[in-house]
């Protein structure tokens, strides 16, 4: 059975259309196919990952998070295998090429233009599956940001980060990146190297079922966990306690 979102026949939007809408966005991060033969023109491929967390084709009933939705690669793959999609940025959806990919797409999301520091259980629910790639680096509270995913996660969570690689394999450490010194981007705050990423994911109550490293980028397919102990701590650094 054909996805009704990736054929051609089902948008009123032809290729040649597509691609002018595609070149009109303006800057684009990921580079994928939105359509048979739109390829928009990022820099990034992001397809490896969507190999590395092993999803089944069918997601069907499952409720997804793209945390950092950007362009809406990945939202986008989450829809055609049939999830409930919610995509969050902290840009607009027309600051960023995803605006032109849901016009391209025929599919429209639940885009929430907000903070991850903004985001609750009461305004958004719990999800099945969450994506955080390549955002914990650009967070200046790291754990801040974890101990949030895990308010909102029932299941799973993939996270993708740069980290950092000059510490000692043993030691748990960040680098902290003054003003624009990683990458002429002054939203880069923090780069933990793995051990330090995988003590903060145990903090907040994520156990990790594999894990990948290559360069100076860092991968986790992680599970939530239920122990008091873990929930305790976080629980302590974030909740309000005692009486005025």
């Amino acid at each position: 059975m054909k996805n009704p979102i990736a054929d051609p026949a089902h948008h009123a939007i032809s290729p040649k259309e597509a691609k002018e809408i595609v070149a009109a966005a303006g800057r684009w991060y990921h580079r994928f196919e939105i359509i048979p033969g739109v390829v928009t023109p990022g820099s990034y491929i992001p397809n490896f990952l969507l190999d590395k967390m092993e999803l089944p084709n069918d997601l069907s009933g499952h409720r997804v998070l793209d945390l950092g939705a950007s362009d809406g690669f990945f939202s986008l793959m989450m829809r055609h295998r049939g999830a409930q999609v919610v995509s969050v940025d902290c840009q607009s959806k027309h600051q960023r090429g995803f605006g032109a990919m849901e016009r391209i797409s025929g599919a429209g999301f639940d885009y929430r233009h907000v903070n991850i520091y903004d985001i609750t259980p009461a305004a958004f629910g719990t999800f099945d599956i969450v994506l955080f790639f390549g955002v914990l680096y650009h967070l200046p509270e790291m754990l801040k940001a974890l101990s949030i995913v895990r308010n909102i996660c029932s299941d799973r969570m993939f996270i993708e980060t740069q980290c950092a690689v000059e510490f000692s394999p043993g030691e748990s450490a960040a680098r902290y990146h003054r003003e624009k010194t990683l990458n002429n981007d002054a939203t880069n705050f923090w780069t933990p190297n793995p051990r330090c990423l995988r003590d903060m994911l145990h903090d907040a109550a994520f156990d990790i079922d594999r894990s990948e490293t290559w360069g100076d980028r860092y991968f986790d397919a992680c599970r939530i966990s239920n122990e008091l102990p873990r929930l305790g701590k976080m629980h302590l650094a974030y909740a309000v306690t005692g009486k005025d």
